[in-house]
């Protein structure tokens, strides 16, 4: 299996280890370069001198303060050497010079406690956006009767299996708000659709079939959902073409609705539904692989089957006991057998 998402992670992180590297070092031998005696680029010299702050503001935004302080430890070292041979025997210009240290460490604490400080205020209020979602789509689930933390067992699930293929990141990140609300413009369903009991007609078929496409568009209001609003949107898309609303097919098809559908059928299959009780996880699984290549991903699958059956049985678990779910309880019973 390509792990195409570890790989862009790991890759972003050599990138920016890369760059605060080489900025370090073109400004080092630019301002070795440059002559301190008087000279027309004696003032392009102290340009450099004071461009040594950027790479301790990049690693500051990119790794916070600890990042910050090792940055102004390589500068340090990098800029030493120059202040010792060229103003080791000038005392008041050596003293200006060590002043330069001063500002750089005291401008990488500075910025490294201001980046820490705001990451964690965003965390914070991730943290309390996060509470609102969870809290809007647990009353979405109770509007259907029979499918209560639906919405956080198949964003477990979803994220569980991304995880397995080496998904990342603000990619996974996408992924799991995506399954978390993917069933969100069922609110625009009348419960006289949404709620019955017996089959479906063509028309009512139609009405329900527009759900993926009112929660990407409740969604694509809401600033920083393009990414969840692509999954709400596909999330009925099948491998070979006969899903909706539009009929993707394979890779036209966004991963991450692709990992989606496979966590969204286990759990459907796994817990108690009006029209099915609930299939041991085998069973389910067994399903599933059996549908590989037409309503699922062969990557996708090979990857859920590659998890141990006893992690969804945990996963599920620990979703009904934070949630204290009562009626939820009883689904365990067809997990792991």
């Amino acid at each position: 299996m390509i792990r195409k998402w570890a790989f862009s992670d790991v890759h972003k992180e050599q990138i920016r280890l890369a760059v605060i590297v080489l900025v370090i070092a073109l400004i080092a031998l630019g301002h070795w370069s440059t002559p301190v005696a008087p000279h027309w680029l004696l003032g392009f010299h102290v340009l450099l001198r004071k461009m040594f702050l950027l790479p301790l503001l990049l690693a500051a935004v990119w790794y916070n303060l600890r990042g910050a302080l090792l940055a102004a430890l390589a500068v340090s070292l990098t800029y030493l050497p120059h202040v010792l041979i060229q103003w080791g025997s000038q005392s008041p210009e050596f003293v200006e010079q060590l002043g330069e240290f001063v500002t750089i460490w005291s401008t990488a604490i500075l910025a490294g406690w201001l980046v820490d400080k705001e990451k964690s205020a965003l965390r914070s209020l991730a943290q309390t956006h996060e509470g609102a979602l969870v809290s809007l789509v647990m009353a979405l689930d109770a509007r259907e009767h029979d499918t209560q933390l639906h919405s956080l067992r198949v964003r477990a699930f979803a994220e569980h299996i991304a995880t397995e293929m080496g998904m990342k990141g603000d990619a996974l990140g996408e992924l799991t708000r995506g399954a978390l609300l993917h069933d969100i413009g069922k609110i625009g369903v009348p419960d006289s659709i949404l709620l019955k009991k017996g089959a479906l007609t063509p028309t009512e078929r139609q009405i329900m079939q527009g759900h993926p496409e009112i929660g990407a568009r409740i969604l694509k209001n809401v600033p920083h959902t393009d990414g969840p609003a692509t999954i709400v949107q596909c999330h009925h898309e099948k491998y070979d073409g006969s899903g909706y609303p539009q009929g993707l097919k394979g890779e036209e098809i966004p991963i991450g609705a692709r990992i989606f559908a496979v966590a969204d059928v286990f759990d459907a299959l796994t817990s108690d539904r009006p029209y099915h009780d609930a299939l041991a996880v085998s069973e389910a699984a067994a399903m599933i692989r059996s549908d590989a290549g037409s309503h699922f991903d062969p990557e996708v699958v090979d990857a859920f089957t590659n998890i141990p059956l006893a992690d969804w049985q945990s996963l599920a678990d620990d979703i009904e006991a934070i949630q204290g779910d009562p009626i939820c309880m009883a689904r365990r019973s067809g997990i792991g057998e």
